[in-house]
């Protein structure tokens, strides 16, 4: 938003509670984190008309994301590093749940933040199964791991059988993805598309659809800070420091670290590879970079709604 709000409603959240404040009139309450809680806060915005902000809590925030949605509530879900330093630099130097939520009360009043867009709710529900999908994933790494570490047949013989049933879940939920995706043709649209890129594909694809609903609506260069793909100056008088990245959205990020490694390949961009490599840069430079450009592309797909020409 390009304006400070006129009335200010915030919560801290975590499993069990919803603390509140509010600004100019304060507002405190300990709700629980449920429907009825849920329920209280949206009366209260509604009543004030206020500007709502909480800090992003995994899952623990998404029946109050879902209920501003649906009441066309306009919110703000908090960056926890962002909301941090803001507190350390306003002298917010405690932490407690009461004054986390103070905290996030001024960060709203005093910051112009961006309004968060509403998550379609087939998206939330791509992003569950996405998101079992990499739990199960990463469920039979450890498990593969461990096999490596152990010489007695029979328990290798166990975590072998192990390792192949959670290949038939990952495979179950893999089909699971494509049926939810085959119900919403918009959805599989997007995909479709971006799947036409060099190394993307179709988990990669609906991974982004879930992960980064951004996608097609920012510039080249929000987009890439946003997934934290941007490199960070840090210069200082007549030091000019290494560039770096930072920040961002780490499960997107690394999605695209995989996707570079067989884009590189592509001729699309592997003569940009070859020529960051012929000036010397490192391999983990070259995938940064490969990756952006990667991002950059894959924007400008959704934007322009077509697939992916060299």
């Amino acid at each position: 938003m390009s304006t400070l709000p006129p009335s200010v409603l915030s919560i801290d959240i975590s499993k069990d509670h919803l603390d509140t404040s509010a600004w100019p009139t304060v507002w405190h309450r300990r709700l629980a984190n449920d429907k009825q809680g849920v329920d209280r806060i949206i009366r209260e915005a509604k009543r004030r008309r206020a500007f709502v902000i909480f800090e992003a809590t995994s899952v623990f925030d998404w029946p109050l994301r879902t209920a501003l949605d649906e009441a066309g509530i306009s919110y703000h879900r908090a960056n926890p590093r962002k909301a941090r330093d803001f507190a350390r630099s306003s002298g917010f130097l405690a932490k407690t749940d009461r004054l986390d939520a103070d905290m996030l009360a001024a960060y709203g009043r005093m910051v112009p933040l961006r309004i968060a867009e509403p998550i379609a709710p087939e998206r939330q529900a791509l992003r569950a199964l996405i998101d079992r999908r990499q739990q199960l994933v990463f469920m039979r790494k450890q498990e593969a791991t461990r096999q490596k570490q152990v010489s007695d047949t029979v328990i290798r013989e166990e975590m072998a059988q192990s390792i192949a049933a959670l290949q038939e879940r990952i495979a179950a939920y893999e089909t699971k993805i494509r049926l939810h995706l085959k119900a919403h043709p918009h959805l599989l649209k997007i995909v479709q598309l971006l799947s036409s890129a060099p190394g993307v594909a179709l988990v990669t694809a609906a991974s982004l659809v879930a992960l980064l609903p951004e996608l097609g609506s920012r510039c080249s260069k929000a987009i890439s800070a946003l997934v934290g793909l941007a490199p960070l100056a840090r210069d200082s008088g007549r030091l000019r420091g290494k560039r770096k990245i930072w920040g961002g959205r780490r499960s997107v990020r690394c999605l695209l670290f995989l996707a570079a490694r067989h884009a590189a390949k592509n001729p699309a961009f592997k003569d940009f590879a070859e020529r960051l490599q012929a000036k010397g840069k490192a391999v983990k430079q070259i995938r940064i970079a490969v990756a952006r450009k990667l991002l950059v592309v894959l924007n400008l797909m959704i934007a322009n709604n077509r697939p992916f020409y060299p």
